[in-house]
C-alpha cells in the first residue's frame, strides 16, 4: 500500500511529462526538476510520505476530476506539497511553498499557476482553509488526508509508518504531540471539507483517530 513499484514509477513520470507539457514547460527544466522530487521522495527516512503517497493523491485528482477547476493548479500541489518533509523541521510546508514557486519559475511555467500553488502547499500547515482561498483548496486538502479515513487495518499501518518517521522522538515527547494533532481534528463539526470526500471517509476517519489516540494513551513512556 505504502510502497511503489518501478512500473508505478513509469506511470509517475507520464503525469509528470503531461502536466509539463499542458503548461508549456521547458522540457529540459521540467526533467530537472522531476529528477529532483525523484530524489527527494526517495529519501530513506520517508516511509509514508514517499511517492506512494503522491501517487494515491494522483489517483484520487483523477476520480475527482470532474469536481476540480484547475486541474494544472491541484498537480502541481499534489506533486511539490511534500518535497521538503524533515520530521526535525517544523517549516516543511513554507519550505515546499518556496521550492515549488522556484521550479515552477526555472520551468517557465506562466506566473498565474504558481500562486494558488503555494497557496495549497502552505494550507498543509494546518489543514483549515482561509477565508480566501483557491476554488480547489478543499478538494485538496481532503485528498491529502484522505488517509485518514482508510479501512482499519490500512489506517493502522498508516500510523504505525508517522511513527516510524518520528523514531527519533522519544515516545512521550510522539503520544503529546500525535494527541494534539488527533484531538484537533476530532473536535472538528467535519474532518473533510467536500461532501463527496466526507461521504467516502467521516465516519471511518472518526473511528481511525479516536481508535488510535485510545491506543496512544495507553503506550508505555518509561
Amino acid at each position: 500500500m505504502f510502497t511503489h513499484s518501478l512500473e508505478n514509477q513509469g506511470w509517475l513520470r507520464a503525469k509528470w511529462q503531461s502536466l509539463a507539457t499542458s503548461v508549456a514547460a521547458d522540457r529540459a527544466a521540467a526533467d530537472a526538476v522531476w529528477d529532483e522530487l525523484i530524489r527527494h521522495y526517495s529519501e530513506p527516512q520517508r516511509v509514508y510520505h514517499n511517492l506512494s503517497h503522491i501517487m494515491l493523491m494522483l489517483r484520487y485528482a483523477d476520480k475527482h476530476r470532474c469536481q476540480i477547476n484547475n486541474p494544472e493548479t491541484v498537480q502541481f500541489a499534489i506533486w511539490f506539497h511534500d518535497v521538503i518533509y524533515d520530521t526535525h523541521l517544523k517549516d516543511n510546508e513554507r519550505r515546499s511553498a518556496k521550492w515549488a514557486s522556484r521550479a515552477m519559475l526555472a520551468m517557465q511555467v506562466d506566473e498565474h499557476h504558481v500562486r494558488p500553488v503555494v497557496e495549497c502547499i502552505e494550507a498543509t500547515e494546518r489543514h483549515e482553509l482561509p477565508l480566501q482561498h483557491a476554488p480547489d483548496l478543499s478538494l485538496f486538502l481532503d485528498m491529502d488526508l484522505a488517509i485518514l479515513g482508510a479501512k482499519e487495518n490500512i489506517y493502522r499501518e498508516y500510523s504505525e509508518l508517522i511513527r516510524t518517521e518520528y523514531a527519533w522522538l522519544p515516545i512521550a515527547h510522539y503520544r503529546l504531540g500525535r494527541g494534539k494533532f488527533l484531538q484537533r481534528f476530532l473536535a472538528r463539526p467535519a474532518l473533510f471539507f467536500t461532501a463527496t470526500i466526507g461521504a467516502d471517509f467521516e465516519h471511518q476517519a472518526r473511528i481511525n483517530l479516536e481508535t488510535e489516540l485510545r491506543e496512544l494513551s495507553h503506550i508505555k513512556t518509561a
